[in-house]
């Protein structure tokens, strides 16, 4: 079967049929992100997505919202253990502490970025070098908890910074 046939409507055949995986690939799928917050939200969507469905991720994306005070970056950087332990009874979102207390971490790590090159989108769409998927995904995989290739390789494609083939 060929996933990357679209049809008039120009949705994935991925997410035909399904309200929630059609509104995702017509706003969000693939396309260019101007909002650092809502790059930093995509990336931990794809943390929480690992082993899962993106479906599920989907479904339980205003409870992530809630849960991580809106993906605001400054927000999740200062999240501390209590807080941790306070989302690990949240049966609204994946419990998952590795994967919680990555997107904590990460949010610092995006500070940081932020403080070197302006914004986090300014360095994933402008500094960060190249086209290539393999070194991409070695840059992401140094730079962040918990993104492994393919976790990368969705995040890059999902916003936009390589060109989706799946």
């Amino acid at each position: 079967m060929n996933r990357n046939i679209k049809t008039d409507r120009d949705i994935p055949t991925w997410a035909q049929g399904d309200p929630l995986m059609e509104w995702y690939a017509e706003k969000i799928w693939g396309k260019r992100v101007e909002d650092d917050n809502k790059l930093f939200e995509i990336m931990s969507l794809q943390i929480f997505q690992a082993g899962l469905s993106w479906r599920m991720i989907l479904a339980r994306r205003d409870a992530f919202r809630k849960a991580f005070k809106g993906w605001r970056i400054s927000k999740v950087a200062r999240m501390n253990s209590r807080y941790v332990e306070t989302l690990l009874q949240d049966a609204s979102i994946i419990r998952n502490r590795a994967k919680i207390e990555a997107c904590i971490a990460n949010a610092s790590i995006v500070e940081g970025i932020q403080k070197e090159h302006g914004t986090f989108c300014n360095w994933f769409y402008n500094v960060l070098e190249g086209d290539d998927l393999v070194d991409l995904q070695k840059t992401m995989r140094k730079t962040f908890r918990f993104i492994g290739p393919e976790i990368a390789r969705m995040w890059l494609m999902a916003c936009g910074r390589i060109t989706p083939n799946i």
